[in-house]
């Protein structure tokens, strides 16, 4: 999964011209996979009487400066230059969706190449550590009139399945979640004709 990610930033980093924004940034699994295994450790530690102050994940910092990931590292600091985020979560320990995080609009949106795995309820459940602990660290790192923004979670969607091609057959979760962050980057529709199960072994060969 992560060498995917790298293959689509490094193509973003030698062409930013190619994607729908200069705006954009990619990051690796271990972000969503480290703030959804620290998120009751942010629940449970104390805030100082203006909120701040409470514990958020080792290296956020560094996700929010981009430092990171390593690889191609854009050095853009989010909201400032940076307005979306791509991310592939992992569900249930065994299914890969694709997120896009925007923040102006204080959202996730989620593509899911397999809608009857998992319900509502799971998906809403492994978005949280992002739709909470994510809008309290741009609250605590922003400055005046914007902290306001970010006082609330963010919202979330799963888009249906009759607007996303779907894996019919199992195992390839991973390689829709890339091709969906791959094509909404590029500000390209998903091509249900060519994006499908009979071609997923040539997909996959190019990713």
């Amino acid at each position: 999964m992560d060498a995917g990610i790298n293959l689509l930033r490094l193509r973003y980093t030698k062409h930013p011209e190619w994607f729908r924004s200069d705006r954009i940034c990619l990051l690796d699994t271990a972000f969503t996979q480290i703030w959804s295994a620290k998120y009751k450790e942010f629940l449970n530690s104390p805030a100082n009487p203006d909120g701040s102050g409470k514990l958020l994940p080792s290296g956020a910092l560094y996700y929010y400066t981009g430092e990171h990931p390593a690889y191609c590292r854009s050095d853009k600091t989010w909201v400032l230059e940076i307005d979306d985020i791509y991310v592939p979560l992992f569900i249930n320990e065994d299914h890969w969706v694709a997120c896009w995080i925007s923040i102006p609009r204080r959202h996730i949106v989620i593509w899911d190449s397999f809608v009857g795995h998992t319900d509502d309820k799971e998906i809403a459940e492994a978005v949280k550590p992002i739709a909470h602990m994510l809008p309290y660290m741009l609250h605590m790192l922003s400055r005046g009139e914007d902290r306001e923004l970010y006082t609330v979670d963010f919202t979330h969607e799963r888009v249906p399945a009759t607007e996303t091609p779907q894996n019919v057959q199992s195992g390839d979760c991973g390689v829709y979640c890339l091709k969906y962050i791959e094509c909404h980057a590029l500000g390209l529709a998903f091509p249900f004709h060519d994006f499908c199960d009979k071609n997923v072994k040539q997909i996959r060969a190019k990713n």
